[in-house]
């Protein structure tokens, strides 16, 4: 598998919607429309710079994500806004269906790197994982 050295919003769409499918397809999920809840993660033992102590205040405070169904555009915006630095990982999950919508959780880091060093390499779709 080719590692990463570069990222665009194109690309992280892209990569979001190969392990959304994956996911669904795990699940038997079929057409349906879709919106995400977001769970910034703190990883202990792990620094935060600068930069992802103002993403962590702002971008993803529990006030900007907590009980918030995102649809796929806001979810592109809010990852993207500081290309090409993006989430160092995120894990994305199936929660539930509701009122016909398939609503999945991502769970995300709150430090964000360059592309070069993005986790979930091997899966084809960094920094994605399905969580199945």
């Amino acid at each position: 598998m080719e590692k990463i050295t570069q990222m665009n919003k194109q690309l992280f769409r892209e990569n979001l919607l190969k392990t959304v499918d994956e996911v669904k397809k795990q699940k038997g999920l079929i057409n349906q429309e879709i919106r995400f809840i977001v769970e910034p993660v703190e990883e202990h033992g792990k620094n935060l710079n600068s930069t992802d102590e103002w993403i962590k205040l702002t971008l993803l405070s529990k006030e900007n994500t907590n009980g918030r169904y995102l649809e796929l555009d806001e979810i592109i915006k809010l990852f993207t806004g500081l290309i090409p630095l993006v989430p160092i990982w995120l894990n994305i999950s199936f929660e539930e269906v509701k009122d016909y919508v398939a609503i999945f959780k991502i769970q995300t880091s709150l430090r964000f790197r360059k592309p070069s060093i993005l986790q979930n390499q091997e899966t084809g779709h960094p920094p994605f994982k399905a969580l199945l």
